[in-house]
């Protein structure tokens, strides 16, 4: 195999937005209904940092000025009242970045305010956030407390200064000692701690001395991560397996190549099949999914056009329109939901594939029965679950189920706000 492709894409949802293009015809107003059909999840973007890292595609600016940020939540503001919705009861509420916890108290405090006034977010929901060493305060933790976060994910990558330089991480280990430090005594639901492997010059020592020092805080949740934009090679694969054994050790169930669990942590996640959940994003840059319907603005990874994005987001009169995004066909909804089921532990029920789209996943997908042969994966009764190989070769294996249609619209795709 060629180590090259063994990370070659990380499929958290499909299709990628660069498989997005300009849509007409479709109001917000014609397809909100489809929130009140079952489990709907909130996602609020916050596309701003402190500096943009060295691995780092995500739809962000750095340097973002208070004003720009006050702007930018007048604009959310406005965009909660021309939804117009009725009461939900969100499944849970996401606020992801970029940074959220570079906001100050006051923003964040105004923040929450804007989704519980208007969105009906309550202490109920089940909130997420995400932050970062340097951003993460005492004031700020406060704040979270009092709108009753459940789960902080805080991104420290690594405990080895030379390496956080490498990564264009402007935190030190001192740092992200301090601000776990702040997190565990603060006694959230749930904390999240973020490692990164494949670092240029990284060692099996320096990654076990960083994997020692997250388990230290006993966080319930770990997510590990390939460094994707490097040159990958044999060692980076290794280290995968030398740090998923640590976390084992260290008492943490894998539900994914990324996610290790604490055991014996209340999960959200059952041995349901997901898939057909939806989600609604605020702001510019998050994704919403509604039925057959995936829709965001547009999107890049380079931070002058994401400027202009947000600009026009804060600037334009209809903060609801819906002007890009993808109409998913039966055979990409099944894809779609192969994915999101089978790169989980608990694997693909072929019973709940046969129930929603009347036929069976391994004549839809007889590439499965080659993943069965090969020992990618393996038939547990009713379900098809990863071997540890697979579940290794996660984002080797799940670009195969990327539809011809999809691969070449995100070939063609151009980061210059054309497509």
């Amino acid at each position: 195999m060629d180590q090259d492709l063994i990370y070659s894409q990380y499929m958290y949802n499909y299709p990628h937005k660069t498989a997005y293009r300009k849509l007409v015809g479709i109001q917000f107003s014609d397809v909100k209904d489809q929130l009140y059909q079952g489990a709907s999840n909130l996602y609020l973007h916050i596309p701003f940092c402190q500096s943009r890292c060295g691995f780092c595609n995500l739809f962000m600016i750095n340097n973002a000025d208070n004003s720009l940020i006050d702007r930018y939540l007048d604009a959310v503001s406005i965009q909660t009242e021309q939804m117009n919705l009725a009461p939900i009861r969100w499944s849970s509420f996401i606020i992801g970045g970029g940074t959220p916890l570079l906001l100050s108290a006051k923003q964040l405090t105004r923040l929450f305010q804007i989704v519980f006034d208007r969105m009906f977010v309550d202490m109920e929901t089940y909130k997420v956030i995400e932050t970062s060493p340097n951003d993460t305060t005492a004031e700020k933790i406060s704040v979270l407390k009092s709108f009753g976060v459940n789960r902080v994910s805080i991104g420290v990558q690594s405990f080895v200064n030379s390496e956080l330089k490498t990564l264009g991480r402007k935190h030190l280990e001192a740092s992200a000692h301090q601000a776990l430090s702040m997190l565990t005594t603060a006694n959230f639901e749930a904390i999240n701690i973020d490692i990164i492997y494949g670092i240029p010059h990284q060692t099996m020592a320096t990654l076990q001395y960083s994997i020692e020092q997250v388990v230290r805080y006993h966080p319930d949740e770990i997510f590990l991560y390939p460094l994707y934009n490097t040159k990958q090679n044999e060692e980076i694969y290794l280290q995968y397996f030398a740090a998923k054994a640590q976390l084992l050790q260290s008492g943490y169930l894998q539900t994914s190549m990324r996610r290790f669990v604490k055991k014996g942590h209340i999960d959200m996640a059952t041995t349901d099949s997901c898939g057909f959940e939806n989600s609604l994003a605020l702001g510019a840059g998050g994704r919403s999914y509604l039925g057959n319907l995936h829709f965001c603005t547009k999107y890049s990874k380079k931070m002058n056009f994401a400027a202009q994005i947000i600009d026009e987001f804060i600037q334009q009169s209809d903060k609801t329109a819906i002007t890009n995004g993808y109409i998913l066909s039966l055979e990409e909804k099944k894809r779609s939901y192969l994915i999101k089921n089978l790169f989980f532990y608990t694997g693909l029920s072929q019973q709940d594939y046969h129930l929603h789209f009347n036929n069976e996943v391994r004549i839809d997908f007889p590439i499965i029965n080659d993943f069965i042969e090969s020992n990618y994966c393996r038939l547990d009764g009713d379900r098809i679950l990863l071997t540890e190989t697979g579940m290794s070769l996660s984002d080797y294996l799940g670009p195969m189920f990327i539809s011809p249609e999809v691969q070449t619209r995100s070939e063609t795709w151009k980061d210059d706000l054309s497509n």
